[in-house]
């Protein structure tokens, strides 16, 4: 028995060494910024701390005090070179994503009794492609995800263990402002404290109805009439939300948390929501709340895409994973040890295998920069279509900078060469995602190339 608590011990060690260590490679190999990375990159430079509670530019959204916390490291150390700056702002994110993993140790310890199920938890937890990638990137989501495990330990301890401390309060009542997606987490553990213990709910909610006041008003609401518009027709022309007459998205956009490739990401998805789903059963009386603690902010959150309020992006449901592990762990049916041993085999392969190819994201837009930028003449000018965020992060000098109009895609239309035949005389150097070549008008001589995912053609006209 001690032999084996020991293989046990060492096994639970041995998964958060590792899930640290590949936490550190994803990293510290500082690929440089990518799309959305770049676009919240530039608001952290551009604007003040007071507008970022008011809403961001290039259609991004993030908790506002993410976002104070990643200016204060910005302005605080102001980094001369470009990858340094890049590790400071994804440091938040990488910290986040690391301590998520002792504290979801301590969360799933009152769920999970047996070692199997603790075992399977904590390494599909630790290996999963998402939960992996967002310590590596200047987003929000790990950060949100550990927020998420905090207010889950928090609200187990009011409910089940009908313990209190002054501080529960306070960390429920400042969550939305470090976490947006948290309100669907305080939310559905209200109505379960409504449910068991209605005369305790006081306590907790007064704190928080002030505070969430206070946040509707500072910042929730301007940060809504400033992006709702451009996000719902981004998620909605994106398949974003749930959908009834699309029963299978959800597990593609579930899938995703572990696979790039939609086929793959499909069968995965539709597997783990099986999985998730029989863990359910039986349900009974003595069981009933702790289920309920599990399930509910799910079925809250995807009513609420349903709705059209939330969408349902792999990255956007990060902060329920671990009630989806915890539903994946305790699944209790037939084939029990081969269903949790195909679940960890699938985790494992798919988070090691997008950690070491991480493609979908590498645009290698410092070093095409960094490129150009030793190479451009004074009376020389940059062109970037309708991508440009991921580059005009890293340009230093701004001013050189020509932006095709909307027309102008990643897909190179006619319409990008009407704009560059538009052009006045003169040597420029167009930065591409994609590479144009083939496609580019004849109306321009083509004097050099370079490609590294991204592409930089330097012509004249």
């Amino acid at each position: 028995m001690q032999a084996e608590k020991k293989i046990y011990n060492y096994g639970i060690i041995a998964i958060v060494i590792l899930g640290i260590l590949i936490r550190c490679f994803a990293y510290f190999r500082n690929l440089s910024f990518w799309g959305d990375e770049a676009a919240l990159g530039l608001n952290i430079m551009n604007k003040s701390y007071y507008e970022l509670f008011k809403g961001l530019d290039y259609l991004q959204v993030a908790p506002p005090m993410f976002l104070v916390i990643s200016k204060f490291l910005y302005q605080t150390f102001n980094p001369v070179y470009d990858c340094l700056r890049d590790l400071l702002l994804r440091w938040l994110s990488a910290a986040a994503g690391i301590a998520a993993i002792p504290l979801f140790y301590y969360y799933i310890k009152p769920f999970l009794k047996d070692k199997l199920s603790m075992i399977t938890g904590m390494l599909i937890f630790v290996f999963n492609t998402t939960t992996i990638l967002y310590c590596a990137q200047f987003k929000q989501y790990s950060f949100e995800l550990l927020v998420s495990i905090l207010l889950m330990i928090v609200f187990y301890k009011i409910i089940f263990e009908d313990k209190f401390r002054w501080y529960y309060s306070a960390i429920i009542a400042i969550a939305p402002w470090f976490s947006l997606s948290s309100l669907f987490i305080i939310g559905s553990y209200f109505l379960l404290i409504l449910y068991k213990k209605p005369k305790s709910l006081i306590k907790s909610y007064l704190p928080f109805f002030i505070s969430f006041v206070l946040f509707y008003f500072f910042s929730l609401k301007p940060v809504s009439n400033y992006n709702y518009e451009g996000m719902y027709t981004w998620w909605q022309n994106g398949y974003g939300f749930v959908s009834l007459l699309h029963p299978m998205r959800v597990a593609i956009r579930f899938g995703e948390m572990f696979s790039f490739n939609k086929l793959t990401a499909e069968c995965i998805g539709a597997f783990m929501l099986v999985v998730a789903a029989c863990s359910l059963f039986p349900l009974n009386k003595d069981n009933r709340l702790k289920k309920l603690f599990i399930y509910l902010p799910i079925v809250l959150t995807f009513f609420a895409s349903a709705l059209k309020l939330y969408p349902i992006e792999a990255r956007l449901i990060l902060f329920l994973y671990p009630l989806f592990v915890v539903a994946i762990s305790s699944y209790n049916l037939k084939f029990r040890k081969l269903v949790l041993t195909v679940v960890c085999l699938i985790s494992l392969a798919t988070s090691i295998y997008y950690t070491i190819n991480p493609y979908r994201f590498y645009t290698s837009a410092r070093e095409v920069v960094h490129y150009t930028e030793s190479r451009i003449k004074t009376d020389e000018k940059i062109v970037l279509d309708t991508a440009f965020h991921r580059y005009l992060y890293y340009i230093k000098n701004k001013d050189r900078i020509i932006y095709l109009n909307d027309g102008c895609g990643e897909d190179f239309t006619d319409a990008c060469n009407k704009e560059i035949e538009a052009l006045p005389q003169g040597t420029y150097y167009l930065i591409l995602k994609n590479n144009p070549e083939d496609k580019l008008t004849a109306g321009v001589k083509i004097l050099d190339e370079y490609n590294l995912y991204s592409s930089v053609i330097k012509f004249e006209k």
